[in-house]
């Protein structure tokens, strides 16, 4: 063979080669637009993915079709969206939510909400995360932020290729040829419930007490500057809400019930009063909306009992479902012709608990 030849022939091997990689790679690129395992260009919601809120939450807050918007950490990570739609047939809920969700997480996951679709809020603020002092936002932008480059990214990304379009492909096949979808598939895969650990959780007295007793309970607060830190974030949260510029929409905030135990650690940590002293704070401050509702679960009877808790915070299925079930029943309103009275009867509640369970309680 003549050195042309071989030249040639080495040419028609490499652009053989290129056009190779090249429809390769295109072809990659279009299966994992076609799928969209993490729904950064539509959410197909009759279908299976395998779910991963810290992922999805971006493509759902961009993509889905919603009205209805459930915002928060863990404390609402176990929220069910067919109670919502129960409830409001008109309702098209969405739950952007992950554990430990921290205020600067929030406010960067409610700038990605289409505001012109919604009608409600219903948002969870977490007391103990407003006395954070250093917060930072653990979401991969790539997958928040829409530029071209992150598309390309994502397309041919780790996350994509590896973790979840293989997974995503397979899993429809699997879960057809089964008659009634195990507990622990349908919380990775029904966008209902989407984060839900409920499943992996143990609940029970016991339990919460050996966890309390061995010192897994809740991170230590810095008391230092505590009241105006806890203040100024809460100031800087509302004012990135921006709640008077979409007076169209109902905003429904939560006050989740933590457990008599934890109100009890409050107390021999010596931060109670100022986390009360901040929920006054908070009915403050949210009054001059007339669009904002504040609902106080703080004070149900079911936090005497830690058969109803998985730590001295996380509640069971039956608490979460009483909780949405009352969301916007006005007996839970707090206000501040109530917030007096509503607060005694938390502290009465403790007491009971204290009294109760002082047999192994730590002494404050």
């Amino acid at each position: 063979m003549s050195t042309v030849e071989n030249k040639n022939s080495a040419k028609r091997f490499l652009c053989i080669t290129a056009v190779s990689v090249v429809v390769l790679l295109l072809g990659i690129g279009c299966l994992s637009y076609m799928v969209d395992p993490l729904f950064q260009f539509r959410v197909n919601d009759s279908g299976h993915y395998f779910l991963n809120p810290w992922l999805m939450n971006g493509g759902l807050a961009r993509n889905y079709d919603y009205n209805t918007v459930v915002l928060g950490s863990s404390m609402v990570q176990n929220y069910d969206m067919s109670i919502i739609r129960k409830n409001d047939p008109s309702a098209r809920p969405v739950k952007l939510s992950t554990g430990g969700m921290n205020n600067k997480e929030m406010e960067y996951l409610y700038s990605f909400v289409r505001k012109d679709s919604v009608r409600s809020f219903i948002i969870n603020l977490d007391i103990p995360q407003f006395n954070l002092g250093f917060e930072e936002l653990r979401y991969p932008t790539f997958l928040y932020e829409g530029t071209f480059r992150n598309k390309f990214e994502y397309l041919y990304g780790y996350e994509t290729l590896i973790r979840f379009l293989p997974v995503d492909l397979i899993l429809p096949l699997y879960l057809n040829g089964k008659g009634e979808i195990p507990v622990e598939y349908e919380m990775k895969t029904d966008l209902d419930k989407i984060g839900n650990n409920s499943h992996q959780n143990q609940y029970g007295a016991g339990y919460v007490k050996d966890l309390y007793l061995s010192g897994r309970t809740v991170s230590v607060q810095d008391m230092d500057g505590m009241e105006e830190r806890m203040r100024n974030k809460l100031d800087t949260l509302l004012d990135s809400f921006a709640m008077d510029d979409y007076k169209n929409i109902r905003y429904t905030i939560v006050l989740s019930p933590y457990s008599a135990l934890y109100w009890h650690h409050t107390k021999v940590c010596g931060y109670h009063d100022q986390f009360i002293d901040f929920v006054y704070y908070l009915n403050r401050s949210l009054e001059k909306y007339d669009n904002v509702k504040l609902m106080f679960f703080f004070n149900m009877d079911e936090i005497t009992d830690l058969n109803n808790y998985s730590d001295i915070s996380h509640f069971s299925p039956v608490v979460t479902s009483k909780v949405q079930e009352n969301i916007h029943n006005p007996i839970y309103e707090l206000n501040s012709s109530n917030i007096d009275t509503k607060i005694h009867q938390l502290d009465s509640l403790v007491r009971i608990f204290e009294e109760q369970n002082r047999d192994w309680l730590p002494k404050n």
